[in-house]
């Protein structure tokens, strides 16, 4: 009988993902990638952040979006 690895469907998983090789133009994460950093203006969340000088970074909020698409 053939041995195999043990898994778990619980266990956690890292892939690296090369985001500039998933952008490819026809899909649909191409278009949201398009809309996002070519027509939303997200400006207006930018004074919002008063951390120019201390507090921790935050995120893009086109980052942000990227995950709600």
């Amino acid at each position: 009988m053939a041995l195999y690895k043990s898994y778990d469907y619980a266990q956690t998983q890292m892939v690296p993902i090369a985001l500039d090789q998933q952008l490819v133009p026809g899909t649909l994460e191409y278009a949201n990638h398009t809309v996002i950093e070519e027509r939303v203006d997200t400006s207006l969340f930018d004074e919002k952040y008063k951390n120019d000088e201390t507090g921790r970074k935050a995120y893009e909020f086109t980052w942000q979006v990227y995950f709600i698409c």
